[in-house]
């Protein structure tokens, strides 16, 4: 195969300096004339607008914004419970540890209690589905 090696100025040897002038006249800017009319077009048509407050913007978003803070409200509710429930096993443990403390609690020496949490269950159980607030 014959490589033909040209610059960007050159033309192809098959050139047909006719279709070379009509597609130069089709892929033309556009006159001048043509950007003041669409200037004048454009400016025309904001005017045409009705005035709008700037806080009238946020009815636009009114729906997102609600769906975002009712999954906040939903996130937040969650952790809450989950604390709560971590915190009411807690009690639970300390208040055993002390009943089944036949010493009872030494005084003024603080007493750490610790949990072990559970292993999250395999992914395969269906019983991981039962309780989502435990890992």
């Amino acid at each position: 195969m014959k490589e033909i090696k040209r610059s960007t100025m050159e033309r192809s040897p098959g050139a047909d300096p006719a279709v070379t002038m009509l597609l130069r006249a089709a892929f033309a800017p556009p006159e001048e004339e043509f950007w003041s009319g669409l200037e004048q077009r454009i400016m025309a048509r904001l005017q045409e607008g009705p005035v709008t407050a700037w806080w009238s913007v946020f009815s636009e978003w009114r729906t997102a914004g609600l769906v975002a803070a009712t999954i906040a409200l939903l996130v937040t509710g969650a952790t809450i419970m989950r604390e709560q429930s971590l915190a009411s096993a807690s009690r639970q443990l300390a208040a055993g540890a002390a009943y089944f403390n036949s010493e009872g609690l030494p005084e003024g020496i603080p007493v750490t209690i610790t949990i072990k949490s559970r292993d999250s269950i395999p992914a395969n159980l269906p019983e991981r589905f039962l309780n989502p607030f435990q890992p």
